[in-house]
């Protein structure tokens, strides 16, 4: 499998630390080809803040061995920036996807890269919008024989 550098979303982040198919089948050939993950500092937060709020020690502790495999995106201009021209266009148009959605998109943006996501449905105004490129590990892989 040839996969394109990827912006782990939360929700996928923690499918791959429960060991959920077929989401961390793909994890691994992704570390195979890329050696580590990259995520924004938002699905940080907000896997840190779930953990702590209800006392997950365990899933804590796998998480913080994950990091050791993980380059974290942070906040800057250019992404901030990026941010602001997609809530320029999206508003208007009656199209929002959450803050913390915007923000990780426009990660994506700024790096090139692709967005793996169970929650396709958030990223669709970007999608249409800004071209972002967004694909579902929790999909069983389309086989593409000629």
């Amino acid at each position: 499998m040839n996969e394109p550098l990827c912006l782990i979303d939360t929700d996928i982040f923690s499918y791959i630390l429960k060991r959920m198919e077929p989401a961390y089948h793909r994890s691994r050939e992704y570390l195979q080809q890329h050696h580590r993950f990259t995520t924004s500092c938002l699905t940080y937060y907000e896997c840190f803040r779930g953990y702590k709020a209800v006392g997950a020690t365990k899933r804590l502790q796998v998480f913080k061995e994950y990091l050791m495999l993980t380059d974290i995106l942070y906040l800057d201009q250019p992404i901030l920036d990026k941010a602001a021209e997609i809530y320029g266009v999206l508003k208007p148009k009656g199209i929002f996807p959450g803050e913390f959605d915007v923000l990780i998109g426009a990660t994506a943006l700024t790096y090139k890269m692709v967005v793996v996501t169970n929650n396709e449905d958030h990223y669709e105004g970007m999608k249409r919008h800004f071209s972002l490129e967004v694909r579902n590990w929790m999909k069983k892989p389309e086989n593409h024989e000629a």
